[in-house]
């Protein structure tokens, strides 16, 4: 199967998991970690009570966009995620590596996002931050 044939709630539901397996990384869901996730969950149209289920599941071999836009904005939620608690943990670190790696990007644009993300809390990120890291891996 592959992710074009896969329905809007369907690739909705592989964000939402990849996304708690990137907060399990350090064997805890932190309180600002299950406030994006539900927030998340809320711009998905998701119900929440999928956390729970997917929080217990640890098979993590789920297709993946091929399109670059889509590969790019689950990589922005990665990134989000990982850095929600205003802490990089380096398990967190490992499977933003992992994962990127699958959709695609490159080690040095992987390095240079969890650089900024562990300079920046989110509310701080500098606003075009992340665009320049794309145009510099792009170029």
């Amino acid at each position: 199967m592959i992710w074009e044939v896969l329905s809007e709630e369907e690739k909705n539901r592989v964000l939402l998991k990849l996304l708690i397996h990137v907060c399990k990384a350090d064997n805890i869901i932190a309180e600002q970690e299950f406030s994006y996730l539900i927030y998340v969950c809320k711009n998905l149209n998701l119900s929440p009570e999928i956390i729970r289920e997917y929080a217990q599941d640890i098979n993590i071999n789920e297709i993946l966009p091929m399109d670059e836009h889509e590969r790019m904005n689950i990589l922005y939620h990665l990134l989000f995620i990982m850095n929600a608690d205003s802490i990089v943990d380096p398990k967190e670190e490992m499977i933003i590596y992992q994962l990127a790696f699958k959709l695609g990007f490159t080690e040095a644009m992987t390095r240079d996002f969890i650089l900024l993300m562990k300079a920046h809390k989110l509310d701080e990120l500098p606003a075009h931050a992340m665009v320049e890291i794309i145009r510099k891996h792009n170029n």
